[in-house]
């Protein structure tokens, strides 16, 4: 059964997990402690997932690896915000709030072996994905909110001016939500609107370099998930549970 995605719930879970952030920070926070808001663009490759697709009147249907396109660098491009927060003492060991606004693009001319039901009958065999989606895409947003623990390593033992002191390698983990914008049309009907489709997980791992005063800039392979099970307009649902790749690059303000 999906989830509910009433805009109250959606809207209730980013407080939550913006709360609680907010609070371990104001319960750790001191006079050496260090804040960092970094903003992010890359690229996402989603592997082959398959689409399971439920509808009114006897349609079950499992689409088998299905292929993606992330069209990255096309409004709405590929973007993420993060907000790092790093202990004053152990200060190796941190938390963040981080959000993705990723794209997938389901490939409708590829063809692809379709089980299950259709209105009922039997179907077993392969078919262009397009004979059932005239669209199936998350075009303004595969979006991703997660909370990381984060911990980093200073190759010198503490920054300095030399190369190796301004350097930071860093890795993460961390679980948060889906929010797509689910774009589905199926014989006309059409889904358009966003859905807290499930969890969502993510690890990452980085290097950081301070280039100017408070200012760095990072480079990034992040691991994402999501359980996305999504309502449709008419009734029934469709699921789809995607492992990406994304290679990101960024700036990062410090306030220490």
């Amino acid at each position: 059964m999906a989830p509910n995605r009433s805009a109250a719930s959606i809207f209730s879970l980013l407080i939550f997990l913006s709360t609680a952030i907010l609070a371990t920070f104001a319960f750790t926070a001191s006079a050496h402690a260090e804040f960092v808001l970094s903003a992010y663009g890359g690229a996402i490759d989603t592997m082959d997932a398959d689409v399971k697709l439920s509808r009114p009147g006897g349609t079950d249907l499992t689409f088998s690896d299905v292929s993606w396109n992330d069209k990255s660098f096309e409004g709405p491009i590929y973007y993420g915000l993060r907000l790092n927060y790093w202990f004053s003492e152990h200060n190796n060991w941190g938390l963040c709030i981080d959000f993705i606004h990723a794209k997938m693009y389901a490939q409708l001319d590829d063809m692809v072996n379709v089980s299950g039901t259709r209105a009922g009958v039997p179907v077993s065999g392969s078919e262009p994905l397009g004979n059932t989606f005239e669209q199936l895409s998350f075009s303004h947003g595969y979006n991703l909110l997660t909370f990381n623990g984060t911990y980093r390593w200073f190759p010198k033992g503490s920054r300095d001016s030399t190369f190796l002191g301004r350097l930071q390698p860093y890795i993460g983990i961390g679980l948060g939500i889906a929010v797509p914008h689910v774009e589905v049309e199926i014989n006309g009907s059409n889904t358009e609107e966003y859905q807290y489709t499930g969890p969502a997980f993510q690890g990452f791992g980085g290097v950081n370099l301070d280039v100017y005063k408070n200012l760095s800039v990072f480079l990034e392979y992040k691991l994402t998930y999501a359980d996305m099970d999504a309502d449709l307009t008419g009734g029934g649902s469709i699921e789809i549970k995607p492992w990406s790749n994304h290679i990101v690059f960024g700036l990062s303000y410090s306030f220490r």
